[in-house]
């Protein structure tokens, strides 16, 4: 009998790992083929799992998936019970027919109105009277005049809340509200928020306030994703009176800090009808978050009209089959017959975008983008500059606002429609973040939008396509890099 073969122990484990790397990478291949993302995506995890099969299996864990499941049971429940009562909103019957009349709503309002409540089942409410707030200062006071006034809860919403002099001064005025029996809920992100420290918001909890994070980033909890992003902005109370748009609770966004000052940012108060959806999204985002159930009339009171103003509040978020904002920004943008502008602080449009804005632009169209000069997100804004070029050559405006940060999120289309919301003109937004944006169908709004924007202009730089075209070859290739990795930038 001739010797026994020795297999060295080091040998096997090669042999195994490899072997488990590639039997893990086959299983986790068929889920990213089952995902049905665009083929490019597709093959890029195909190609990052085989060829580094722990490291992409860990990858596509972190950063791969972008969908989750949420219960939905709050929403048909409130659509049940809510159009029964006193305070019915008309929420369409079947369908993507719009309940507006159709000589109350110009052809192009209409068109995109008809897109959202197909795909997000929420379409336009009559009766709402606006606000929109250009200076942080006057919203912030807007915003804590309606704390005060209310009686019965306050539920607020903010993707970044920062432990400072703003923070502090909201934090404590929920404190006093509370502690008169008012109900205070707030939620943040737990990505955006996550420099506040444990015992920040224990006065409130204290008072009798109630506190939660959005997704925490920790694996053994369920619905783990850290890639996904509750991005809103949302404050309501006492179910009549709503804020969104994009700005965060926090010093810089008073200019107060010197390396962004000044900051520009616009927001929104709407009162009326659009408060009950404003509502409705934070309850659902509440559940998610707490699994407290607040689908009750206490919350949604009997509306009467506020103010003649048409609104469309939308919401959009990697649990929902369709990208709502991604397809109401597309539909706006290719039904333009006169002029598109944009602000935005992260420019990263995905290819549908990027077509829609050029063959506007080819067909007549004034496109003009108005992005930042300075970002606090350098990578992001060198990506996103890695689109000038084209965009200058089909005849698209380019500006960069100075001095100071540009961080609002608008669009104004043909004088008639416009939105503001916490959705930037990105790929993160679209696809990966939890958004918010009100769709307004007002000539009269749509005109003070369009004002706004030539009046940011004026002091802006507009960019040239001779600049773009001097590019050096390391600037190329850097944007190219940033241009690669945006998706998950």
């Amino acid at each position: 009998m001739g010797p026994e073969l020795e297999i060295p122990w080091r040998t096997i484990l090669t042999v195994a790992t490899t072997i488990g790397g590639y039997l893990l990478a086959f299983a986790i291949i068929v889920r990213v083929l089952l995902q049905q993302r665009e083929a490019s995506a597709t093959l890029a995890w195909i190609l990052i799992i085989v060829f580094l099969p722990f490291l992409g299996v860990a990858l596509f864990f972190l950063i791969g998936r972008p969908r989750v499941r949420r219960r939905t049971r709050k929403r048909l429940r409130s659509r049940d019970a809510l159009e029964r009562g006193p305070g019915h909103l008309p929420y369409r019957d079947s369908g993507c027919d719009l309940v507006v009349p159709e000589s109350e709503m110009p052809n192009l309002p209409r068109i995109i109105s008809r897109v959202a409540t197909c795909v997000n089942d929420t379409p336009p409410l009559q009766g709402n009277r606006t606000e929109v707030f250009i200076d942080t200062d006057l919203a912030y006071d807007r915003m804590e005049a309606a704390i005060r006034s209310a009686r019965h809860h306050v539920h607020m919403m903010s993707y970044i809340y920062r432990d400072d002099l703003a923070g502090r001064r909201f934090r404590d005025l929920l404190i006093e509200k509370a502690r008169e029996g008012v109900e205070v809920r707030l939620l943040v992100d737990a990505v955006g928020s996550h420099h506040l420290d444990s015992g920040f918001f224990l006065p409130l909890q204290n008072a009798g306030g109630k506190y939660a994070e959005f997704m925490p980033v920790l694996p053994l909890r369920p619905h783990w994703r850290p890639n996904l992003r509750n991005h809103r902005k949302i404050l309501v109370t006492d179910g009549r009176v709503g804020f969104a748009g994009g700005l965060n609770i926090g010093d810089e966004y008073q200019g107060r800090k010197k390396k962004y000052a000044p900051w520009r940012d616009t927001h929104m108060r709407a009162e009326g009808p659009a408060a009950w959806r404003l509502q409705e999204i934070f309850a659902e985002d509440w559940f998610f978050a707490t699994d407290e159930d607040l689908i009750d009339s206490r919350y949604f009171p009997d509306l009467r009209p506020a103010g003649e103003d048409l609104i469309q509040v939308v919401e959009s978020g990697p649990d929902q089959p369709y990208e709502t904002i991604h397809t109401v920004f597309f539909t706006a943008i290719t039904e333009a017959q006169k002029r598109v502008y944009i602000t935005t602080p992260y420019f990263v449009p995905d290819a549908a975008v990027l077509m829609a804005l050029k063959t506007a632009s080819w067909r007549g169209v004034d496109v003009r983008v108005l992005l930042p000069g300075k970002s606090d997100l350098k990578l992001i804004q060198m990506a996103g500059r890695s689109y000038h070029q084209e965009l200058l050559e089909a005849g698209v405006k380019l500006y960069e606002h100075r001095p100071g940060m540009l961080h609002a999120k608008t669009m104004v289309v043909d004088r008639n429609w416009a939105t503001v919301g916490s959705a930037n003109m990105d790929i993160r937004s679209f696809r990966l973040n939890f958004e918010v944006n009100l769709l307004v169908s007002s000539s009269n709004f749509a005109a003070r939008m369009e004002t706004i924007f030539k009046q940011d202009i004026i002091g802006a730089r507009e960019l040239t396509l001779e600049e773009t075209q001097n590019k050096s070859r390391p600037t190329r290739f850097i944007e190219s890099i940033c241009r690669m990795l945006s998706p998950v930038l």
